[in-house]
């Protein structure tokens, strides 16, 4: 038994290492390309969702450095940061494309300070580290936080295989985007309520603050943790708590608030009146019931929490279900978005462990919550991700029972209480 599990370990870490040859290659010649604008991005092992699009030689792009570069998306704060008085959300901002910018005031000003003093190229490369970066240390406390430890390098090769060996991850660093924000915010919102701890909260509230799109999830989720209270003082406690996001959010609001107000009439008009794009539910519903749809959803997660008086943990699965519906309800919503999704594989993985110990990260599988992700990344590697296979494979499950070849792989699993073992008493 021990030498067994001993195999698996090796065979993990072997394929950590082999995938990371991969990656590590499509890493650097996207970095080499952000950098220098030389081109190398068109030998990547996969391409981006949307193909390579370069900044053109207008306005400040060549006395910024920034001529055939690609994060075309980071262009929207950068080039309003280099000119203190560009009118950023209007049609007159030096964006190359003369792109509104959808991102607050304190952003532009914080790049001003910081990236802005860099050269494009690597001002861009610097916001796409810092996002991984930020994102392997937030890893690596939750795991520990949560006591799941052991799946910490599964964990980390899943997130780098959807960031670097998608097209939608690709298109994540090729755009220059901010999406990793939004996951960093989900993960440190989930970590704030389980463990009722404010700083976190804090630090969800100055994450999604750079990207709006964070916030129907964290109203929902929000919503739901409040109305489960169990009585009036805990009640009252979790609205205490809760009130850190709000006035995180109002702080930074108000530290410009013309701009900001200027920011929220273009996104309100963008949400109003544009058509949709990309993956928005607005193509298949009415728009006023797409942007009511965070209201809705908090009834379902209450409900369920109400009738099975269970913990907030319980309800992980379903706000991964409310994080997915959330890159939807944009008016423009995109497929490197997808990379908001990261920051539930420690929460699922922390839900597994508590719903059933004994099979550790087997049940999460078994569930097939994870099997959305790999369609939304369209990879296969899931299956590899964590240690197990067999019935445990998400691709197993697609297939029902009574279709299942005997070579087939996926072996049945016995019913708890029939394999020999007793199942563990509830906690």
């Amino acid at each position: 038994m021990a030498g067994s599990l001993q195999v698996k370990k090796w065979a993990i870490l072997l394929v950590f290492v082999l995938l990371h040859g991969p990656i590590a290659y499509n890493f650097y010649l996207l970095s080499r390309d952000t950098i220098r604008g030389d081109s190398s991005a068109d030998r990547i092992l996969v391409k981006p969702r949307y193909g390579i699009m370069r900044v053109p030689e207008i306005g400040l792009a060549k006395e910024c450095q920034a001529v055939n570069r690609i994060s075309a998306d980071f262009a929207q704060v950068y080039f309003p940061a280099r000119i203190a008085s560009a009118k950023a959300y209007t049609a007159e901002t030096p964006d190359p494309w003369h792109r509104p910018s959808r991102y607050a005031p304190f952003i532009h000003l914080f790049c001003q300070y910081s990236l802005g003093k860099l050269p494009y190229g690597y001002a861009s490369f610097m916001n796409i580290l810092i996002q991984v970066l930020l994102l392997y240390a937030s890893f690596i406390f939750a795991f520990r936080i949560l006591q799941i430890e052991r799946f910490l390098l599964p964990a980390l090769l899943l997130v780098n295989l959807c960031l670097f060996l998608t097209p939608a991850g690709l298109s994540w660093f090729e755009r220059g985007q901010f999406s990793v924000y939004v996951a960093l915010a989900h993960l440190w919102l989930c970590l704030g309520m389980i463990r009722r701890n404010p700083y976190c909260l804090f630090l969800a509230a100055l994450f999604a603050y750079v990207k709006w799109t964070a916030f129907p999830f964290i109203f929902v989720a929000v919503a739901v943790w409040v109305l489960t209270s169990k009585n009036w003082v805990e009640l009252k406690g979790r609205i205490g708590m809760a009130a850190v996001i709000p006035l995180t959010v109002a702080a930074l609001f108000l530290f410009n608030l013309r701009e900001g107000l200027a920011f929220l009439a273009g996104l309100v008009e963008q949400e109003k009146t544009f058509h949709p794009d990309g993956l928005s539910l607005v193509f298949l519903l009415p728009r006023y019931w797409v942007k009511a749809l965070p209201l809705i959803l908090i009834v379902p997660g209450w409900l369920y929490l109400w009738k099975s008086r269970k913990d907030f943990v319980s309800l992980m699965p379903y706000l991964a279900a409310v994080g997915i519906l959330s890159l939807l309800y944009p008016t423009l919503a995109y497929d490197y978005s997808t990379s908001c999704l990261l920051g539930f594989i420690p929460l699922l993985i922390h839900w597994a462990e508590r719903e059933n110990p004994g099979r550790h990260a087997r049940q999460l599988k078994d569930s097939g919550h994870l099997v959305p992700m790999r369609r939304i990344f369209g990879v296969r590697w899931l299956d590899t991700a964590f240690p197990g296979g067999g019935a445990a494979s998400p691709t197993c499950q697609l297939i029902p029972a009574p279709q299942r070849k005997e070579n087939s792989g996926c072996r049945p699993v016995p019913p708890a209480g029939k394999s020999g073992v007793q199942p563990p008493a509830l906690q």
